[in-house]
């Protein structure tokens, strides 16, 4: 019975095979045409995937340091698998990366492509498929902030000192770049600005054609610096000089020292300019000491620069021609006539007698006078005036008060500045009560 059965089983199977193998084969051929048509295989292209670099460690635990060559930092992707799948991928989920760790004796490592997802379901071509280490050794410098600004100030002002903080950055990355790098700098605008600026600025590399570094294997411990600006206010301000020594005998200096240029620019806070009206310099340059002829010297004036002030001009070295003419003195007597002497401050209830000028006295007064020959010739004796000032007589006799007698005192002469008198001339001058004259008149 059971044979009778297994026959029956293995004649169903057996019976027309071929025909049931061709209807398999139909049906499957069918499932897979259906499959394609539904979920077809195609491809999809990820741009600028970022590459990733792992086990850099075993690089830069050597102290070197390493770079791409190339500067390559992305790959482009063909991602091929069944539609449903990529539909649902994106270039988040595409990882490009490069294990350090497996570079081979020339430095190169291999790029690897997957998915963060459905990975055995799709196939992965990478635009790079290795890149090239760059490898070297890391170096470290510090180096000083150069600090500068662009534009102009307001009007009447100008920048005075500019200060990073802190003014030293250390920079770290491969020996052949750092070395490239011959300035660090941060720039600040004061365009218009007429007061201080205190702001933070990007530090920025150059090299030594004045061309800017970028390059991410360089890394800085600080990024930024804060910059302190002055900015200062102007005044011009007239120079004037004072020679030191004394010409040689019979000679003297003509007129004033003049200089080339005559005017200096100070910059400075604006109270201390309203406090400076002149920049007064005695220098050693015009010692005229035993000197007979005209000179020309060169003055450095930024010594004598008053406290908190700087030229308005960075760029000016502060020298400056100074002339000083010297010129033989001549001798000349002038004869002063008696009415141009005359006694000033008399104390309050004398009178004065000149005996030298009163009648029978004389009718003039004699005085030897010295200079240069231009202002000595101009002089006109009727134009000069003699005073004897009285309060000044009392001080010099070292009295407390006037009493009635006779006195002594010094002739100022009304005489230019660079005319001197031969001698001291004086004067006596009797006090007399004012009433004096009244009483004899009575008797």
């Amino acid at each position: 019975m059971k044979n009778s059965f297994w026959k029956r089983v293995v004649k169903l199977f057996t019976n027309n095979i071929g025909l049931k193998f061709w209807a398999v084969a139909f049906s499957c051929g069918l499932w897979i045409v259906i499959n394609n048509i539904n979920n077809p295989l195609e491809t999809k292209n990820f741009y600028n995937v970022p590459l990733e670099i792992i086990n850099a460690s075993s690089i830069t635990s050597e102290n070197k340091v390493y770079d791409i060559e190339d500067g390559i930092d992305t790959v482009n992707v063909v991602v091929e698998g069944r539609s449903k799948v990529l539909d649902e991928l994106t270039k988040d989920d595409i990882r490009a990366v490069a294990d350090v760790a497996e570079r081979n004796d020339m430095n190169k490592v291999g790029v690897k492509v997957s998915s963060t997802r459905n990975n055995s379901e799709l196939n992965f071509k990478s635009s790079i498929e290795s890149v090239q280490l760059v490898i070297e050794d890391r170096k470290s410098i510090d180096m000083r902030i150069a600090a500068s600004v662009t534009d102009e100030p307001a009007e009447g002002y100008v920048v005075g000192q500019v200060s990073p903080s802190p003014n030293i950055v250390r920079l770290s990355g491969p020996a052949s770049v750092i070395d490239n790098v011959k300035s660090v700098r941060a720039v600040t605008s004061v365009d218009n600005f007429s007061a201080d600026i205190n702001t933070s600025v990007e530090l920025k590399l150059y090299d030594a054609d004045d061309r800017e570094i970028k390059n991410n294997s360089i890394s800085m411990n600080i990024s930024t610096v804060n910059i302190a600006v002055s900015i200062l206010a102007t005044k011009e301000v007239p120079l004037s000089f004072v020679a030191t020594g004394t010409p040689k005998d019979d000679y003297m200096i003509s007129g004033d020292i003049t200089s080339n240029p005559g005017y200096v620019m100070l910059a400075g806070r604006k109270s201390t300019l309203d406090n400076i009206t002149k920049l007064s310099v005695s220098d050693p340059a015009i010692d005229v000491t035993d000197k007979d002829e005209s000179f020309t010297a060169t003055v450095n004036i930024r010594k004598y620069l008053p406290t908190n002030t700087q030229f308005a001009d960075s760029d000016y070295d502060g020298n400056v021609d100074v002339s000083v003419n010297i010129e033989g003195v001549v001798k000349k007597t002038l004869r002063i006539p008696s009415s141009k002497i005359v006694v000033d401050k008399v104390p309050a209830g004398y009178k004065v007698v000149t005996p030298e000028l009163s009648d029978g006295g004389h009718t003039s007064y004699s005085i030897e006078i010295s200079g240069i020959e231009s202002e000595v010739s101009a002089i006109d004796a009727n134009d000069i005036v003699g005073v004897v000032d009285m309060d000044l007589m009392l001080g010099k006799l070292g009295l407390s008060e006037w009493t009635e007698g006779q006195y002594q005192g010094d002739i100022i002469f009304n005489l230019p500045e660079n005319v001197k008198l031969a001698q001291t001339y004086s004067l006596i001058v009797v006090l007399e009560p004012e009433n004096d004259n009244e009483v004899n008149e009575e008797e």
